[in-house]
């Protein structure tokens, strides 16, 4: 009897290990992938509110040499651009989130893939390189934006 207990033991260890789902590689690299991309988000948004505060410092500048007796078009022009890039910059992070957040599930981009179809994994692997792609462009134009705004600022 006890010889039969413990092979229905065993076997029913055995089916509840055979049901545990393994973590296949492309799903670990999905999560890694997401973390960094999520790093970068995380990275580049306390930068929206010194946009913010940067093209407020810009326009009242720009009013300023726009309103001088000699009016420096060139110096309005700069500020004109640099206002023109923070915009763009914020635009581009906007645009990114909505793109990102309209790809992936919040399942997904908290807590990984609940599929197990590598054609699905490798589907959603690919996007996901795309996207972080495009947040390292976006988190160097926002860098560019700002670093240019900060250089007008001070001349």
């Amino acid at each position: 009897m006890k010889t039969t207990t413990e092979l229905l033991s065993l076997l029913v260890l055995a089916l509840l290990l055979s049901c545990q789902q393994e973590v296949s590689e492309e799903s670990k690299t999905f999560d890694k992938q997401m973390k960094e991309t999520i790093r970068i988000h995380d990275d580049v948004m306390p930068q929206m509110s010194k946009i913010n505060s940067l093209i407020t410092e810009l326009e009242a500048q720009k009013t300023e040499l726009e309103q001088a007796e000699e009016v420096d078009a060139e110096r309005v022009e700069l500020h004109e651009n640099a206002i023109a890039n923070l915009k763009d910059a914020h635009d581009l992070m906007m645009s990114w989130m909505k793109n990102f957040s309209d790809s992936f599930s919040r399942t997904e981009i908290n807590s990984g893939l609940e599929t197990t179809d590598k054609d699905s994994i490798n589907a959603k692997l690919q996007l996901l390189d795309t996207q972080y792609a495009s947040a390292e462009a976006m988190q160097k134009s926002i860098a560019e934006a700002i670093k240019n705004a900060q250089v007008v600022l001070s001349k």
